[in-house]
């Protein structure tokens, strides 16, 4: 007894489909036999420090998000994180003008219009 083919799919389609999928397995078996290789050079430049650590601590979400509110900074700091904002601000203003000037602009379009644009 055959099964019917999806809906949308003729049965030759659905004769197919096992043949399709074949290259993405292939490259799935591939991707994770990569993922078992040894990279000697990376080994080498993890610190002996480092390879006697512990693993961190996991923490809730919540706890990071909490501590992320007790981060402030002094006046000095935000005064000049204003300026920077106030000067990105400002070339954000400018880079919406104006890119090109009248006259060039005048001597540009009849190209314009031969190119299709």
């Amino acid at each position: 007894m055959r099964a019917d083919p999806p809906p949308g799919y003729t049965a030759r389609e659905t004769a197919r489909m096992p043949a399709m999928r074949m290259p993405l397995l292939a490259l799935t078996l591939a991707a994770l036999l990569a993922g078992c290789a040894d990279f000697p050079q990376l080994d080498a430049e993890i610190s002996p420090e480092a390879r006697r650590a512990g693993y961190p601590d996991l923490v809730p979400v919540s706890d990071v998000l909490d501590r992320r509110k007790l981060a402030r900074t002094t006046g000095r700091e935000a005064g000049v994180l204003s300026a920077r904002a106030a000067n990105l601000r400002a070339r954000a203003a400018m880079l919406r003008g104006i890119a090109v000037d009248e006259a060039t602009r005048l001597r540009l379009a009849p190209r314009l219009l031969r190119l299709g644009g």
